[in-house]
C-alpha cells in the first residue's frame, strides 16, 4: 500500500507506510500512526476480504487528515461508497425493547414506516447522547435517556437522519448536517425546547457523576 502514500505525496520521501489488521476494532474502523519517518496504519480484520482499491482509499483518507491537507483521489470515492453501501447489507444482531419502541414510534411518524431498523444498543456516554455508525448501521443512545421518551424519541430522530442523508466528503473533509439534514430535524415538534432540555439533562448527570 506505499502506492497509496506515494500518489498522494510524491514528493515526500523517506517515509513507510505499513497496514496492520486486528480484531480491537468494530465495523470497519481503522487509524492511523506516525513516529518519525513510519505511518503504521490499523484496520479492522474485515478489511481483509475487501478489494485492495477501496483499501487504498481508506488509507488515502487516513494519510490527508494526518497530514492536515485537502486532496481527492478516485480510490477515495470508491472507498466512500463502499461506506454508504454497508448499512444495506450489515447484519442486524442488536436491539433493545425500549429502543424498539423508539425506533417504530419515529419511523411510523416521520419516515411513513420507510426506513429499515438498524441495529439498535444502549450507550453509557453523557457528552455523546446518540451516534449513528454507518459501517454498521447502528444507532446507539445513551441509557439515560430510557427515562425520557419524548428526548429519546429526538435524539433517536436525529439518529436516523444520519441514516437517510448519509454524509458528503470532499477533500478529506465530512459534511454530516447538510441543509436538508437541518430542515428535517427542525420538523420533529419542540425540536429548539428539546435541545435545550437534552443540554440541561447532560448538565445535571455530569454533576451527579462528578460527585460520586
Amino acid at each position: 500500500m506505499q502506492s497509496a502514500f506515494v500518489e498522494l505525496f510524491p514528493d515526500k520521501v523517506g517515509y513507510s507506510l505499513s497496514v496492520k489488521y486486528s480484531g480491537k476494532f468494530r465495523g470497519y474502523n481503522a487509524n492511523i500512526r506516525m513516529r518519525g519517518s513510519d505511518i503504521v496504519v490499523n484496520m479492522s480484520r474485515n478489511w481483509r476480504g475487501v478489494s485492495p482499491e477501496i483499501q487504498k482509499g481508506l488509507i488515502q483518507e487516513l494519510l490527508i487528515r494526518l497530514f492536515k491537507v485537502r486532496m481527492h483521489t478516485i480510490n477515495m470515492d470508491l472507498y466512500h461508497h463502499f461506506i454508504k453501501g454497508l448499512p444495506k447489507v450489515a447484519p442486524k444482531t442488536q436491539s433493545h425493547p425500549v429502543l424498539e419502541r423508539s425506533f417504530e414510534r419515529v419511523n411510523a411518524a416521520f419516515f411513513a414506516g420507510m426506513v429499515d431498523r438498524p441495529n439498535l444498543r444502549l450507550g453509557s456516554g453523557v457528552l455523546r447522547l446518540g451516534t449513528y455508525e454507518y459501517a454498521t448501521d447502528t444507532v446507539t443512545i445513551t441509557e439515560m435517556l430510557l427515562a425520557h421518551e419524548e428526548l429519546m424519541d429526538y435524539v433517536m430522530y436525529h439518529e436516523l437522519l444520519h441514516k437517510k442523508h448519509q454524509y458528503s466528503a470532499k477533500g478529506g473533509r465530512h459534511a454530516h448536517h447538510s441543509r436538508q439534514f437541518r430542515e428535517d430535524e427542525a420538523k420533529f415538534p419542540r425540536a429548539d425546547e428539546l435541545e435545550k432540555e437534552l443540554q440541561r439533562l447532560a448538565r445535571t448527570q455530569k454533576s451527579v457523576w462528578k460527585f460520586w
